[in-house]
């Protein structure tokens, strides 16, 4: 592969892109975008179940993977205007810098590798994806999921997802009364993944620690809750309606003014963009829930640790962290989704008897719907592929990791016989919204894996 073309042969795919993504009604168009190019160079193309193989050459050295979750065509890609260097995206770019070097590595017509397109959520109801076995023609596995910059993760905690239902009593309602709701929004959230480390607050405990100051200066009647929307994000935003007597309407709102300036004061340095609101509205779903209802429901969440849970002292990663996730409201139940991860079977275990803990107090009851074994490879061979690359380019060590991030690659090979590593593109968000990647780390990571699929082709 010639090198020094590498970045102008960027530019020129993300231009391609850019209006790729403008002018094609594709439901998923940066997978269409590879595919293309793919096809053009060469590749045959074979699908099975939700995954997309490509093919070429007769024994590859290894396999490039992506999985690719994200589907909406909503969104815009560039040089930024006002630093050529960098990429800018009005979405996260994990996926987009990946499909950027593949479409690199495709190029070069000697490139010994295939490529696999997957899509997986973590959810409650694992695929199966054994059928691979029967179309991969390598058992070395470079994944590009990870957010990360030159680095290598080879590997990949466990995750247990698990289900809590707290069991609740409701009650008809006597006296005159309205309808409210307090909604929050615009809290950071991120990748329980990657981003529970930092000083992210979590909606669900935030909205039940709100409505607790509330409900101790105002008789209010708490109806349901919903908050966060996947398993693998920090939930950022959320609702609880309730009921209150009329007579305290306005006590209601005086009490809501002084306690929300307070919570964003207190917040502001760490969730600047945090919003509490509240408003009527014109019906309720449930009846409101009982006292000792709304006792065991606010036990139970604030017992609940969230966040990172142990980080090591010396390399500063993040070992064990648990994610309470959703809430969501039933007529005789609140049912919430906690995501644990750990690099640590001791400490995985110490975490899901807190919860245990919890459960009982609230006379809850936890299903565990996920368990996803923690990933080690056989061997150090393709690890040390990576290494010698690394040295050949850059002259330094390769930095090696584990990691919580990119788990969606252990759930994919978990039964098939592999190495597997995952490297990628670090991306920040900036005060615009907008998600900026330097041009040269896309650059550095292509010519890393095209070194290291040399290194395997010689050893």
């Amino acid at each position: 592969m010639d090198y020094e073309s590498l970045t102008d042969k960027l530019k020129f795919n993300i231009e391609n892109l850019s209006d790729f993504i403008i002018n094609n009604q594709a439901k998923n168009p940066v997978l269409e975008y590879m595919s293309n190019i793919a096809v053009e160079n060469g590749f045959e193309v074979t699908g099975v179940n939700d995954a997309i193989y490509f093919k070429r050459g007769d024994k590859p050295s290894a396999i490039i993977h992506l999985n690719l979750e994200y589907k909406n065509r909503n969104y815009n890609l560039s040089l930024d205007e006002n630093n050529p260097s960098q990429l800018v995206s009005t979405c996260e770019s994990t996926y987009i810098n990946a499909i950027l070097i593949i479409s690199l590595l495709v190029l070069d017509q000697d490139a010994n590798f295939d490529i696999l397109i997957t899509n997986n959520v973590i959810q409650s109801e694992n695929k199966s994806f054994k059928t691979l076995a029967n179309i991969i023609r390598s058992q070395n596995i470079i994944n590009l999921n990870l957010n990360k910059s030159f680095c290598l993760a080879d590997q990949f905690s466990s995750l247990i997802l698990s289900r809590i239902n707290i069991p609740v009593e409701r009650f008809e309602i006597t006296y005159d009364y309205k309808k409210f709701r307090i909604s929050l929004s615009n809290l950071i959230g991120g990748h329980t993944g990657e981003d529970l480390d930092k000083l992210r607050l979590n909606s669900i405990k935030t909205l039940i620690g709100f409505i607790r100051k509330i409900k101790s200066k105002v008789d209010i009647d708490i109806t349901n809750i919903t908050a966060g929307e996947r398993y693998d994000n920090i939930p950022s935003g959320g609702f609880i309606d309730f009921v209150v007597k009329s007579q305290y309407e306005n006590e209601l709102l005086d009490i809501f003014e002084i306690i929300k300036n307070k919570y964003i004061e207190k917040n502001l340095k760490h969730e600047p963009e945090m919003d509490l609101s509240i408003k009527e509205i014109d019906k309720i779903d449930y009846l409101p829930i009982t006292q000792t209802s709304f006792n065991h429901l606010l036990s139970f969440v604030e017992l609940i640790p969230s966040g990172a849970y142990k980080v090591d002292n010396i390399s500063n990663e993040l070992i064990s962290s648990i994610n309470l996730s959703t809430a969501r409201t039933f007529e005789d139940l609140f049912a919430f989704v906690i995501v644990y991860r750990s690099l640590s079977e001791e400490i995985m275990n110490e975490m899901q008897n807190k919860t245990s803990i919890a459960a009982k107090i609230s006379y809850g009851e936890i299903i565990t719907n996920l368990v996803i074994p923690k990933w080690k490879n056989t061997n150090d061979n393709l690890v040390n592929a990576f290494r010698r690359a690394y040295t050949n380019i850059f002259n330094e060590d390769l930095q090696v990791i584990k990691t919580q991030y990119s788990l969606d690659s252990s759930i994919i090979f978990n039964n098939l016989n592999v190495n597997l590593v995952s490297l990628g593109v670090e991306y920040k968000q900036g005060d615009d919204g907008n998600y900026y990647s330097k041009l040269a780390d896309i650059v550095s990571e292509t010519m890393l894996i095209d070194n290291a699929i040399t290194q395997l082709e010689e050893n």
